[in-house]
């Protein structure tokens, strides 16, 4: 056992400010090392382990997956520089960011234009089989699919 390694998972889960749980699913998908194990079983954590769970959190704010940051972290490990994998990284995520924001923006039009199609129609009468205000979409199946759902 490691001197550097001085307290249990309750006392990591407190300093990082994750759950037990997410400390242990964190050591199985790889962005914390194993722990070491006390005498009687238990998990022991040292400070580096807070600080690597604290860069988990910002690349995690940042937008990057588990799965991301495990790959940043083994460039870490391997002592090789991580920054130019990030920065891509970072770019395919804010185009992917800005084209789903660009398929809001137009769903959020047709939601716009239904609901004031539907303000001025008032509600279906009675023996409506289906709806005017979807049946009435701008461009139907085709503004959905020009929108991302098809795409």
């Amino acid at each position: 056992m490691s001197d550097r390694r001085t307290f249990f998972i309750g006392e990591l889960a407190e300093r990082s400010g994750l759950t037990r749980d997410a400390i242990r699913y964190y050591e199985d998908v790889g962005v914390l090392p194993e722990a070491e194990r006390s005498d009687g079983g238990y998990r022991l954590y040292g400070p580096e382990d807070v600080d690597r769970l604290g860069f988990v959190g910002r690349a995690q704010a940042l937008g990057l997956t588990l799965e991301e940051i495990a790959e940043v972290l083994d460039l870490v490990d391997e002592g090789r520089e991580p920054c130019v994998h990030v920065r891509r990284r970072l770019e395919q995520r804010l185009r992917e960011t800005r084209r789903r924001i660009a398929e809001l923006r137009a769903l959020e039009g047709r939601l716009e234009e239904g609901l004031a199609r539907a303000r001025r129609a008032g509600d279906g009468g009675p023996g409506s089989c289906r709806c005017r205000i979807i049946d009435g979409a701008a461009g139907g199946a085709d503004a959905a699919r020009e929108g991302g759902r098809g795409s």
